[in-house]
């Protein structure tokens, strides 16, 4: 299984979760502008709560806006976790170079 499947199940599960408390609409596609608009409408959600000093799942909503901000730089062909992964490596050969 690829990532980016691995983090759209991720996503999806996320959603699943959190659809209720922060009363997130159906999840039909995952586009860019859908990730978009869920990851604002999140964001939102938590300035509010804050504010109003309620309680929520603040460590549910902070994994959640990761997956999403995940997926969105797998879909750019971009993959976080294998750059930092291979960071090490890579200024290693830079240092056995010069």
């Amino acid at each position: 299984m690829s990532r980016a499947d691995t983090v759209t199940k991720e996503v999806k599960y996320f959603h699943e979760l959190l659809q209720e408390e922060i009363n997130l609409p159906e999840l039909s596609e995952l586009s860019e502008t859908t990730l978009r608009r869920l990851l604002d409408r999140i964001y939102r959600f938590e300035t509010r709560c804050t504010v109003k000093k309620q309680k929520y799942s603040e460590k549910l909503c902070v994994q959640f806006r990761g997956r999403i901000a995940d997926l969105l730089l797998l879909m750019d062909n971009f993959d976080l976790q294998d750059a930092i992964a291979n960071r090490d490596s890579i200024q290693d050969n830079i240092n056995n170079v010069a």
